[in-house]
């Protein structure tokens, strides 16, 4: 049996996703807790960023207004809306203002990084 673990907001060190200071990622489960899951945070700044995934995720979003764009949709998304991108998939995260994000993942170890 594995062991519970906690992370409370604010734990664990925000670094720029993609080397990007628009969008800073805060991990709190990754590959090196889980085989299975991965999650944590996403703090986006007006900004624009594209994406092709290897993994299926889920984003929810806790503040601010984000939208995901993917094969010609938008889906226009505020606080409490979930947002599922399916396994190999392209996509573009966007904000205008300021969004606050929690995402899962499976699995945690991906065959690829994610690509701009």
């Amino acid at each position: 049996m594995g062991k519970v673990l906690r992370y409370r907001q604010g734990e664990g060190k925000a670094i720029a996703w993609r080397d990007d200071p628009t969008t800073m990622i805060t991990r709190a489960v990754d590959d090196s807790v889980s085989d299975t899951m991965g999650c944590g945070y996403l703090e986006m700044t007006e900004t624009k960023v594209q994406s092709t995934i290897d993994f299926d995720e889920i984003i929810v979003v806790l503040s601010g207004h984000y939208r995901t764009i993917s094969g010609g949709d938008t889906y226009e998304c505020g606080p409490g809306d979930i947002v599922w991108i399916p396994a190999n998939t392209t996509f573009t995260m966007e904000t205008d203002s300021e969004a606050r994000l929690f995402y899962a993942k499976y699995p945690a170890k991906t065959a690829t990084p994610p690509t701009a």
